[in-house]
């Protein structure tokens, strides 16, 4: 026999809420509940995470990145050895943004053929990825929906077709394994290792060497890392954008009165 975990998992701090229906084996690692979690929500599994099981962290213990986090490896504990019915636990996605997820186990069944990971129901569209945690995400709700804002247009175009309100399943539920499989052979092998040296733009070679010698995960720490700070410069870069262009509709307004006087 085999055990099916039916979770809960929602955002916090954000109404009305964002929550998904999981169903993964009771046999699937911690590492397997981060990608279904992944998927389920829509997040890129672009940042680091982790899990709060009682007084225990778990997560990707072999990435320098978590600073003086005492992490047990992910990857050598089972859900069903954790958690039971009606049990309760945070899963943190994103250590800068702090997005926060409470997981509740809602039920545990037997079944007899090995069930397989299911986003089953759920509710509202997931926030965008860097967009500054639950305050930046607020942000971003006000300003799309106000045509009137001054960053209305340049958040728009960051945010491409984000609908807030968006989401749906198939009635047989979505299957989550494909999309899974995708994300761990990204974390297991970033196709980095097939690049020759001299092929990564005009990089100085001892940075490049340094950079290909770290391990799979830490290299992806190392990206996600860069993105982060690129993702903050954009958004700063959108701000003077977004005042250069106030400006320059406020210079624009009196020569467009004085035509406008001109014709009547």
């Amino acid at each position: 026999m085999h055990t099916l975990f039916e979770l809960d998992v929602r955002l916090r701090e954000i109404e009305p809420p964002i929550w998904r229906t999981v169903e993964v084996p009771g046999s699937s690692t911690l590492e397997d509940v981060h990608f279904a979690i992944q998927v389920a929500m829509g997040w890129t599994n672009s940042h680091l995470h982790s899990f709060e099981i009682g007084q225990t962290s778990y997560g990707m213990a072999d990435i320098d990145d978590t600073g003086d986090l005492e992490l047990e490896d992910e990857r050598k504990f089972r859900l069903e050895d954790l958690a039971a019915t009606g049990a309760s636990f945070e899963y943190l996605y994103d250590f800068g943004d702090s997005w926060h997820h409470d997981v509740t186990v809602k039920k545990v069944t037997s079944v007899s053929k090995p069930p397989r990971p299911r986003c089953t129901a759920g509710a509202r569209s997931c926030p965008p990825e860097d967009c500054g945690g639950t305050g930046g995400y607020a942000n971003v709700l006000r300003t799309i929906a106000d045509p009137k804002h001054e960053d209305h247009a340049d958040m728009v175009q960051w945010v491409g077709d984000f609908q807030p309100e968006r989401f749906a399943v198939p009635k047989a539920g979505r299957d989550l394994r494909e999309q899974m499989e995708e994300f761990r052979d990204l974390a297991d092998d970033d196709g980095m290792d097939d690049i020759e040296t001299d092929e990564v733009l005009d990089l100085p070679k001892p940075l490049v060497k340094a950079v290909l010698a770290l391990e799979p995960m830490q290299r992806a720490s190392l990206g996600a890392l860069i993105a982060g700070s690129l993702a903050d410069e954009l958004m700063e870069l959108r701000s003077v954008v977004g005042q250069l262009a106030a400006k320059m509709r406020e210079q624009r307004k009196p020569a467009r009165a004085g035509r406008r006087r001109a014709r009547s």
